[in-house]
């Protein structure tokens, strides 16, 4: 292997035709230090251009950890939408329950108020009738009070 020296980083980032503060991120990116001596292979590392595959690398991961994050977000929405469907169906179920007792309640009560309507108009024909034969034992005379009056 060929090895290379350069007095300085400026020097060699001008020997690859690229700024300072771009041949320290491919660097950094590619884990070659910057010491002066170097190879041909970290030479060539240093020359392609990978920057644009880090920043691929960089918004694919980014999706994929606000697609994890918005996924939780769903899971944690449909567990709330379940239950509150659940109180849904048990409020309806206690609704229906308190329609039915109320329904059951009328129904006793009218036919209490029919009880009593027959009752008083039972009683009404009691009173009719005695009444009536009250007057009819009245009117009724006697024989010989019919004869001598």
């Amino acid at each position: 292997m060929t090895e290379h020296l350069y007095k300085s980083v400026k020097s060699l980032a001008d020997e690859l035709g690229i700024s300072r503060t771009t041949l320290y991120k491919r660097a950094k990116l590619n884990g070659i230090e910057l010491t002066g001596n170097y190879t041909s292979q970290q030479i060539e590392q240093l020359k392609t251009v990978q920057p644009k595959m880090d920043t691929e690398q960089k918004t694919e991961h980014f999706f994929q950890s606000e697609i994890q994050r918005l996924s939780s977000q769903l899971t944690v929405k449909d567990e709330q939408i379940a239950e509150l469907n659940q109180q849904l169906k048990q409020a309806q179920k206690l609704a229906d329950q308190a329609q039915q007792l109320q329904l059951k309640a009328q129904l006793q009560l009218e036919a209490e108020q029919q009880k009593v309507l027959a009752l008083e108009t039972e009683l009404q024909q009691e009173e009719v009738v005695s009444e009536a034969s009250a007057k009819g034992a009245e009117n009724k005379k006697g024989f010989w009070r019919r004869i001598f009056g």
